[in-house]
């Protein structure tokens, strides 16, 4: 046995307990702190952008499509999806204790199997793991002495950042509220008109030019052309007189030819007739006179031939003068020809001259050389500066050769060439643009102390201690400081502080309730010896749970500390039983080291028992998921370690500590404790007489109880307040920026001027201190970024309570009240807890049809505003913005090759006034540069008339289109956010609760509301958000509970051997219940899940008394006793350990129900239900569970029979009674009473 072990072994005890208080000291230097538990949160989002979409478009082509895929992915449990303009976000939960890494490689494992059907105008999806760390850690404004916002951005970018990003365990630094210098490249409307009239003066010169060659060319064909005729003229003229004097002659000579012939013809025939009269030739007459005809008619033939011979000569001559003629017929032609092609070539130039002219006149300008693209890509370009390779040299040595030089200077850029043409020269950037440089002071507004300032948000890694990093994060900050005066780097908000401020209330509450615990024992044992060992085992048993934590992985949190300031009282409950049962023991005469052993031996079981029954409560967290889950186990895990370190120390440390001290030492009485024991014994025995009595009031108390909380609010989490509260300041829509700045300035004014502020901060809605960038479109205006802003309001060192805090943002609403605008303050500092489990209304409407969701939604919004409490009601429609939908024809579009994904991306860069180019390092400073053109803006006036150059695919022509040749505008209401919830249709119904005004309460009279509502076949109305986290926060913990009791039942089953003891003890848990339901209602706080816990840890408290009383009733009626006298003598004997027990663990968490400490009132739920409990419980115990054991225990508990073996050689307490009872009735003459009367025997089995 430990006890018997730990007396005659004390030098082992005491150097396992130096092991421990060195172990528990390294431990405690070697935890994590952190504000909230390790919480792995089981979220994925997959966000994908497709530009241009529409909500509708987007939800069809992108969402669906995801959900369809990512739904399959293992261990999703839920899909929720938000479908907008432009982009698709889809929300993964996975089951509880999924690897998110693991996670993530699924889901985009899924998305990449249907990549494909995505459009191609969408983008790749994005995943990011949702986590805690996405909040800053701390947020630190800076401001410098003497200089204005640019030298505190630049020192704070050069030193501070730096410095800060250099820590173990910081991820990141981001600024806001910085200033920063950029160049402005605007485009200038009279720069630009002056170059395009001198571009068009040289171009007019240059086509009168051209003008006069045509014309001198026409001139020159024409006389040409005259001459030309004037040749034809003549040569028709020759020709013709050669032929008429070719003709007379062919005439003439072809009559004279006929007549010759003739006459030949008419000699021959006189010829023929002569020889016919002489045939014979004799007639010498005839002869003569046929040869003079002979020699007639050869002469005529000779005349004949001569003729015939000079008409061939003139045919001759015809046909060389019509050869002749027709080759200066040809020529003249040829001439005629080319004379004609030049005229149609000086023709065609006139008329490309025509055409050319309007299209050189209308391009005479350079919009094509200034458009902001191409300036941005010619600065881009210029801007180079690469190194190209390496240049051997003639000796073994070797070259770098960098190509370029960057722009260095502003007044570079502005002469940066942009072209020279001819007429008009050089043309340089100044000449078609105003270079400028500007800052963002003016957009933003971020005041510290109503100075300019920057404000610092520093991020952690998600293993690094938050505690760790404040404090690394701190000591920077001070170096920071000191290395350059002037610089003050002020914490505005900080989770490591928060952290210490509440482990500082934890270890006040520790400190005062473990002295108030001391004071407790020194008053019941009136002596400093037992008192010394109890007050030693408070922190030896956290430091032997610090160890136990630190090597199972438990961070310092806000529920590990809740279970250790809980536990406080507790862990002395074991040890002042056993203790006190050695006091009494020893106090008998029972030698010290007997007393020890025996005083444990006779508890041991009881205080097991009592350690196990608080215990196993817990084990049920094993069927929680989730939050409640994750929160919860290292509150649970630390209480048992808490106990289980306490149980040992009570059968170890105790017994062998009262050994060594308690040697010739023997305790003293305590008459005035002994006099309140005899009442006490009296009035048990009247109670047991009139047993109805304390029934029937504890009865009425629990119903009374119950119907008090039934009106009683219930929340998730606590409100924590803080140091530094939260104020929103929000200025009505009409407000222009300097009205909203000077307005807020005003505030400032008036928060800096209240006692108690030491430092108040503020910025607008463009600053961001999120580490989550989005990069999809919102819909919201500019103009609202002014409308709302934060500040925040930093105490000092003299308020320390939160009524203190509640009192300075009281008098800020008093100060601020004749602003016109609207001034929220928070002093809590929930902002984690908030953003995991929401806040205010939320209903969720699904249903397949967006159009009936929203009638709905309407509907419920009208139901909603019937109970009074809610404000601000609203479904997500009340946003959306007046749109003009641009009507396109596709057909006229396509047949001149162009898309409307075409057309989009040149009306978007219309639309789209500046383009970034790259950043460059001008004058010293690195700056940023953009392209400003707001020379021919498109408004909704003009877009119709906006030109847009298409060139044909096919013919590779570009033409200019107005757009209203092939679209038209229609005016509607922009595309609402399209939710899913599990791949259905849902819209939400938000709303906000008033201050003084409980969520849940107000959810009840909504609810009976809603029922009456006839919903249409399909749809359905579901709680969401905060609602939703306590519902399934109640229905885990109401499981909690009833496995609890149910185990607590079955360990006292195992302890006392009987089905019916238990059922006598467990009955004092509806009587804690009754005390801690009415504590909660005293103190005016509401059901959460810690007061829930609470129940929990007051469950297994409070039967520790039923145990430790029905314990020794069961020995002393196994001893002898009668059960009446069994009754009275446990209560008069147990009553001291008992009341010892529940004061000390009541007076423990007094501080923490009393405090008003800043950070104090997370757990003052829970110590109000465990305090009220156990007032009332420990009270109704003494006299409860005798009146039940009375009913119900009839039978004498049965003991079994061991034979020789013997439990102690001391005489037993039974004995001891009965002589003492025996002696007085002797005295006082009374007849002895029978051993078992009202027993109902002497003998008899176990109930």
């Amino acid at each position: 046995m430990l006890s018997r072990f730990s007396v005659k072994k004390p030098y082992i005890v005491t150097v396992a307990v130096i092991i421990i208080l060195i172990l528990g000291g390294v431990s405690l230097t070697k935890m994590k702190t952190d504000l909230l538990p390790d919480m792995d949160l089981p979220y994925l989002a997959v966000i994908t952008t497709d530009p241009g979409a529409s909500a509708e478009k987007v939800e069809s082509e992108v969402t669906d499509v995801l959900e369809g895929s990512l739904s399959k992915v293992s261990g999703v449990s839920s899909v929720q999806s938000q479908s907008a303009d432009n982009y698709s976000m889809i929300f993964l939960e996975f089951e509880d204790g999924s690897d998110m890494d693991s996670a993530m490689v699924k889901a985009s494992s899924a998305v990449n199997e249907v990549s494909s059907q995505l459009p191609e105008t969408a983008g790749s999806p994005n995943y990011m793991e949702i986590s805690m760390d996405m909040m800053a850690t701390l947020y630190v404004a800076a401001s410098y002495d003497d200089h204005d916002i640019f030298d505190t951005t630049s020192l704070v970018k050069d030193k501070a950042v730096p410095e800060l990003e250099r820590i173990d365990g910081v991820a990141d630094v981001s600024t806001v509220g910085a200033a920063e210098k950029s160049v402005e490249v605007r485009l200038s409307d009279s720069k630009i008109e002056d170059i395009n009239n001198k571009l068009l003066a040289s171009v007019n010169s240059q086509l009168y030019d051209a003008k006069k060659s045509i014309d001198e060319g026409e001139a020159k064909l024409a006389e040409a052309e005259s001459q030309l005729n004037g040749q034809k003229e003549t040569l028709e003229q020759k020709q013709q007189e050669t032929s008429d004097q070719l003709g007379q002659a062919s005439s003439g000579l072809t009559l004279a030819i006929s007549g010759k012939t003739s006459e030949i013809t008419s000699l021959q025939a006189e010829i023929g007739a002569l020889k016919a009269v002489d045939p014979s030739g004799a007639n010498p007459q005839v002869q003569a006179q046929i040869g003079q005809l002979a020699q007639k008619a050869q002469t005529v033939t000779g005349e004949l031939e001569a003729y015939q011979k000079q008409l061939a000569e003139v045919q001759s001559g015809s046909i060389t003068a019509a050869t002749q003629f027709g080759s200066a017929s040809a020529q003249l032609a040829s001439a005629q020809q080319t004379i004609d092609s030049n005229k149609q070539q000086l023709a065609d130039a006139r008329s490309q001259y025509e055409s050319s002219r309007e299209e050189a006149l209308s391009k005479a300008n350079v919009d094509a050389l200034v458009d902001k693209e191409t300036l941005a890509g010619i600065i881009k370009a210029q801007d180079f500066s690469m190194p190209a390779g390496y240049l051997d040299s003639g000796s073994d040595d070797q070259w770098l050769l960098r190509v370029g030089d960057n722009i260095s200077s502003i007044s570079d850029l502005r002469s940066l060439l942009l072209a020279d043409i001819d007429g008009v020269g050089e043309i340089r950037l100044a000449d078609v643009a105003d270079i400028t440089e500007v800052d963002n002071v003016g957009d933003q507004y971020m005041r510290i102390n109503a100075k300019d300032g920057v404000l610092l948000s520093v991020f952690k890694n998600s293993t690094a201690s938050t505690s760790e990093v404040s404090a690394d994060t701190r000591a920077a900050l001070t170096k920071i400081e000191q290395a350059n005066p002037g610089l003050h780097l002020t914490v505005v908000s900080d989770q490591g502080s928060f952290i210490a401020l509440y482990i500082n209330s934890i270890l006040r509450s520790l400190l005062l309730g473990a002295l108030l615990a001391v004071v407790v024992l020194i008053v019941f044992l009136r002596d400093w010896r037992p008192t010394l060992i109890m007050a030693f085992s408070i922190p030896f048993s956290v430091l032997c749970a610090l160890v136990v934590m630190y090597f199972s992985g438990i961070s310092l949190n806000i529920m590990s500390l809740g279970g250790i300031s809980i536990a406080i009282g507790m862990l002395v409950d074991n040890s002042i039983v056993v203790l006190e049962n050695i006091y009494r023991l020893r106090s008998r005469g029972i030698p010290p080291a007997r007393a020890a052993v025996q005083g444990a031996k006779q508890i041991s079981g009881a205080v097991i028992a009592s350690t196990l029954t608080t215990i196993c409560v817990f084990l049920p967290i094993v069927f929680t998921t989730g939050m409640v889950n994750q929160l919860m186990l290292p509150f649970a895990l630390t209480i048992a370690y808490v106990l289980t370190a306490s149980l040992l120390i009570a059968l170890t440390m105790v017994p062998a500590a009262s050994s060594f001290l308690f040697k010739n030492y023997i305790p003293r009485r305590n008459n005035w404790f002994e006099a309140l024991q005899t009442k006490y014994a009296h009035s048990l025995a009247f109670f047991l007489r009139h047993k109805a009595l304390p029934l029937v009031v504890s009865v009425v108390l629990l119903v009374v109880a119950v119907v008090g909380v039934a009106n009683m609010g219930i929340t998730m989490i606590p409100t924590m307040t803080s140091k530094t509260a939260t104020v929103t300041v929000t200025m009505p829509e009409d407000t222009d920026k300097e009205t909203a700045y000077a307005t807020a300035d005003k505030v400032m004014d008036e928060a800096m001027g209240i006692d108690g502020v030491e430092f108040v901060g503020a910025m607008d809605g463009t600053s961001s201190t999120s580490m989550v960038a989005s990069d999809i479109s919102s819909s919201s205006s500019s103009d609202k970024f002014h409308q709302v802003f934060t500040f925040y309001v930093q105490t000092d060192s003299s308020v320390t309570t939160e009524g203190q805090v509640l009192s300075i943002l009281d008098q800020l609403q008093q100060r601020t009240s004749g602003l016109n605008c609207e001034v929220i303050t928070d002093a809590s500092s929930s902002e984690a807890m908030s953003s995991m489990t929401g806040s205010g209304l939320s209903l969720r409407i699904q249903g397949p049809d967006q159009d009936e969701l929203v009638r709905i939604s309407e509907d419920v919004m009208g139901i909603v505003g019937q109970v009074e409490g809610y404000t601000e009601i609203e479904n997500g429609m009340e946003d959306a913005a007046t749109e003009l939908h641009l009507v396109v024809d596709r057909d006229k579009l396509t047949k001149d090759g162009y898309t409307v994904a075409q057309l989009y991306s040149d009306l978007a860069k219309k639309l789209s006034e500046s383009v970034d180019a790259p950043s460059m390092t001008l004058d010293g400073s690195k700056m940023n540069v953009s392209v400003v053109d707001k020379t021919n803006p498109v408004t909704a006036d003009n877009l119709l008339d906006t030109e847009i150059e298409i060139t044909n695919q096919q013919t590779g022509d570009t033409a200019t289109h107005k757009l209203r040749e092939f679209a038209t505008v229609e005016q509607g209401v922009a595309s609402p956010t399209m939710i899913h919830v599990n791949s259905t249709r849902a819209i939400t119904v938000t709303a906000d609760v008033e201050d003084g005004c409980n969520n849940a309460l107000l959810a009840r009279d909504l609810q009976t509301k809603l029922k009456d509502y006839q919903l249409p076949e399909g749809y359905t109305i579901q709680t969401s958000g905060e609602l939703e986290n306590i519902n399934t926060m109640l229905s885990q913990m109401m499981l909690l509970l009833i496995l609890g009791f149910v185990l607590i039942y079955l360990v006292m089953v195992a302890q006392f051997q009987s089905l019916l003891s238990p059922f006598i003890v467990i009955l004092t848990v509806p009587l804690a219940f009754t005390g801690g339901l009415f504590g909660l209602v005293a103190a005016g706080e509401q059901l959460s899940m810690l007061s829930l816990l609470g129940f929990a840890v007051l469950m297994g408290t409070v039967v520790n008394n039923g145990i430790v009383f029905v314990d020794y009733v069961n020995q002393l009626r196994r001893g002898g006793l009668s059960k009446h006298d069994a009754l009275v003598a446990a209560g008069r004997t147990r009553m001291r350990p008992i009341m010892m027990t529940a004061i000390t663990t009541i007076f423990a968490m007094l501080p923490m129900v009393f405090s008003d400490a800043v950070g104090s009132s997370m757990q003052r739920g829970m110590a109000v239900v465990v305090v009220g409990g156990l007032l009332y419980a420990t009270f109704m115990t003494l006299y409860v569970v005798p009146v039940m054991y009375d009913i119900l225990y009839r039978r004498v508990p049965r003991e079994v029979d061991l034979g020789d073996e013997s439990i102690d050689d001391d005489p037993g307490d039974a004995q001891a009674y009965l002589e003492a009872m025996q002696n007085a009735r002797a005295l006082a003459g009374v007849k002895p009473r029978a051993a078992n009367a009202g027993s109902g025997g002497n003998t008899g089995t176990a109930s």
